[in-house]
């Protein structure tokens, strides 16, 4: 079952509260998936992307690969002990 996704307006509430607690000047990495990247190639090679709910399903199930999230942790403390 879908957990959560986050529309790019809620994400832009959540870089507004990052700006205000840490600075418009602080250093971030990012990764953002949306719309444009779910979708599949029809027999002319063209992007065919999916409806918002199935968009949004697949969104909302990339929570439930944690060894993305295992690997960027791991990539962070291997760049601090370095």
């Amino acid at each position: 079952m879908a957990t959560q996704y986050y529309t790019l307006e809620d994400l832009q509430a959540r870089v507004n509260r990052l700006i205000g607690q840490q600075g418009a000047d602080a250093p971030v990495a990012w990764w953002i998936y949306t719309r444009e990247d779910i979708c599949t190639f029809d027999d002319n090679g063209d992007e065919v992307y999916a409806d918002k709910e199935i968009t949004a399903n697949v969104l909302a199930e990339l929570d439930n690969y944690d060894h993305i999230h295992t690997t960027i942790v791991d990539a962070i403390e291997e760049e601090l002990r370095e």
